[in-house]
């Protein structure tokens, strides 16, 4: 994201039959993260879909990724990140905030947040919930659906393709938020990898 892919940002993390994605395009392939964009067939916006590896097993990833918290240091422009609701160990209702620039209005979203793994497939839904009302001042995000699948490729060698479709809502054109839509999952998972490396 340039000033306006933080409308697009994180991701925030369906299932590919879900999504209705035709042909898709490689729009960044750098730093060992590529990322596609895809036209689909039930929505005006496209699916973004990331394909990376990261050196981690399954347990640290869930540990990263359950610290919400956190997300304002990976997840691209994310200004407030916390948790709402516990469900379980590893399904979690959360806020988010995410800062965009004048004359764009900042967006916040809810998401319902799930892990569940084995032992060679980690499986993470985040998907919008309703279940808090929306704020003054801030435009509501009405949906975004993410998936990630992780498969365990060596003991601390993990595969992550990552598929997302967002709604920003509000008046932003399609095609603007299309137009950025790379750059903003590259540098979430560029700084997601590199955090993960460093601990």
């Amino acid at each position: 994201m340039a000033p306006v892919l933080v409308l697009i940002f994180a991701f925030i993390f369906i299932s590919g039959d879900n999504f209705g994605q035709t042909n898709c395009r490689l729009r960044k392939d750098e730093d060992s993260i590529r990322v596609y964009t895809c036209y689909s067939d039930t929505s005006k916006f496209k699916l973004i879909k990331a394909e990376f590896q990261v050196n981690t097993t399954f347990d640290q990833l869930e540990k990263f990724l359950l610290n919400f918290s956190n997300y304002t240091t990976w997840q691209y422009n994310t200004v407030e990140s916390r948790v709402i609701k516990k469900i379980s160990d590893t399904e979690y209702i959360y806020y988010a905030k995410i800062k965009a620039p004048w004359p764009v209005s900042d967006r916040d979203m809810v998401v319902r947040f799930k892990i569940v793994h084995d032992e060679s497939t980690m499986h993470v839904t985040a998907n919008t919930d309703t279940g808090v009302p929306p704020k003054k001042n801030i435009v509501r995000v009405p949906s975004s659906h993410s998936e990630w699948v992780i498969t365990k490729i060596a003991p601390r060698k993990l595969k992550v393709n990552y598929k997302i479709q967002i709604d920003p809502g509000g008046a932003v054109p399609a095609w603007l938020v299309n137009w950025v839509s790379a750059y903003a999952p590259y540098q979430s998972f560029k700084d997601l990898k590199k955090q993960i490396a460093d601990h």
